[in-house]
Formats: structure tokens, C-alpha cells, sequence
């Protein structure tokens, strides 16, 4: 099965394209931005050196957010295009599991104790406005599952949100880490290896995993993008304003 993936939800923008689970070609780009200007050409790039065609693609695969609104709306497009036009199903996974997924891969393969193999991870993407998008997945037996939906936490109150020592992955951590009262900086735990931005290699390496009946996969007209913050207009309305940090 050849898998091509896309995924452009944050500053990160990449392109993945597997067969059999191996790797064949891998593109990406970390800028500011919407990835909407080199997103086809590393489509096209991954294709032409692994000499593939999108007609040989059997399932694409798509981030859905949260993250950057434009960028993510760049990926599903351009894979709801791609998936309408060859008849093909999708697969999708929110960011914030992709991020989780890498890390727990990381874990496995440093062969940490299992004090860092059991612990919670939780994933956290910069959100701007000092407010971070972030979710909780549990480890057990290898394995990776949801504890909590992805949603939107101000910085503020992030130290409500960690409830125990966890592992952190993601570019809130970085970009807010300064601002964490102690009692929150002493509950995450930082991994060496870990990436701070979801990949496009991680879905095409999960959806090749995936049966073919799982609620992963859809087809082109079910994607829908993962928005938490509404916009910046909405939330004006709404009396939704920006607090500093202190």
C-alpha cells in the first residue's frame, strides 16, 4: 500500500510518502506562513523520487489541526482534491495526537525505564494570544490513547490542566516555558529527540497501521477541519480578550 501524506497545521510544512510501511520520500520545509506555495511542489517532489505516480497512491493522509486556521486548510484542501479526483479514502489525525504519537515513538525506541514509558504525554501547540491548544494521551503497553480532547487553555491556566508529572511535546512548551510558575515546570518532562511540530512522516506511518474500517479513515467529502478558536472578529464579539502574562 502507498501512502502519501500531508501536513501543514503549524510552521512546519511536509510531505510523506510510504509503500509497505518503508520509507520512500520525505519533504519539509519549518517557516512562517501557510505552506501554500511549496505544499504541490514537495508533492510532486516525493513522487518523482520514489518514481510514482498520484494514480499509484492508495490512501492519503492529512493533519486536520489544531493550529494555523489558513494552514490547515491548506493540507485538507489539497488532499480532498487529490482524494476526490483518484477515488481514494483519507485518513486524518489531529495534530496534537500526531505530536503524541512521535514522542511515544521516541520513547519506545530510547528504551527508557518505565517511569518515562508509562508516563502521561501531553501535547501542547502554541495557540498565540497566550493560549495554548493542548490534549492528554496515556501510554500502556506500547500503546497510545486519548485521555482528554484536544481544547484551548490559556497559560494561565495550564498548571490546572497538568495534573501530574508528564511528558511535554510541542511549541507552547518552548514558546511559554518562561512564563510557567514552578509548581507546573516541575511536573513536565522534556525528551531529547522529541519533535515540537506535527509531521507529515507520522501520519503516513500511522495510517499504514490502520484497518481499513477504522473511524480514521474517511472519504473526501467527510474531512472537516479541526477549529478550537474561533476568529479573531468572533471572539472580539464574544468578549474574548488577550491578558498578558505577567
Amino acid at each position: 500500500m502507498i501512502v502519501l501524506a500531508c501536513e501543514t497545521s503549524t510552521l512546519l510544512g511536509s510531505v510523506a510518502l510510504l509503500e509497505d510501511g518503508r520509507i520512500l520520500a520525505v519533504e519539509e520545509s519549518m517557516r512562517q506562513g501557510s505552506h501554500s506555495d511549496v505544499l504541490h511542489p514537495f508533492i510532486q517532489k516525493v513522487l518523482d523520487q520514489a518514481g510514482k505516480n498520484l494514480a499509484d497512491v492508495d490512501l492519503f493522509a492529512t493533519g486536520i489541526g489544531p493550529g494555523s486556521f489558513t494552514g490547515i486548510r491548506i493540507s485538507l484542501n489539497t488532499v480532498k482534491t487529490l482524494a476526490y479526483c483518484h477515488l481514494k479514502p483519507v485518513f486524518t489525525m489531529n495534530s496534537l495526537e500526531s505530536l503524541a504519537q512521535a514522542a511515544q515513538q521516541v520513547v519506545a525506541k530510547a528504551n527508557f525505564t518505565n517511569e518515562f514509558n508509562d508516563l502521561p504525554i501531553i501535547s501542547m501547540i502554541n495557540a498565540y494570544k497566550n493560549m495554548c491548544y493542548v490534549s492528554l494521551f496515556k501510554q500502556q503497553n506500547g500503546l497510545l490513547s486519548e485521555v482528554s480532547a484536544p481544547e484551548v487553555v490559556r497559560v494561565q491556566n495550564l498548571d490546572q490542566f497538568v495534573q501530574k508529572k508528564s511528558l511535554v511535546c510541542g511549541d507552547g512548551f518552548s514558546t511559554y516555558e518562561r512564563f510557567f510558575p514552578q509548581s507546573l515546570s516541575e511536573k513536565l518532562v522534556r525528551v531529547a529527540g522529541v519533535s515540537d511540530e506535527p509531521h507529515a512522516l507520522t501520519l503516513a506511518q500511522k495510517a499504514f497501521v490502520q484497518p481499513s474500517q477504522s473511524t480514521w479513515i474517511v472519504s473526501w467529502n467527510e474531512l472537516l477541519p479541526l477549529y478550537l478558536r474561533a476568529s479573531e472578529a468572533e471572539e472580539n464579539l464574544k468578549g474574548i480578550k488577550y491578558q498578558p502574562l505577567n
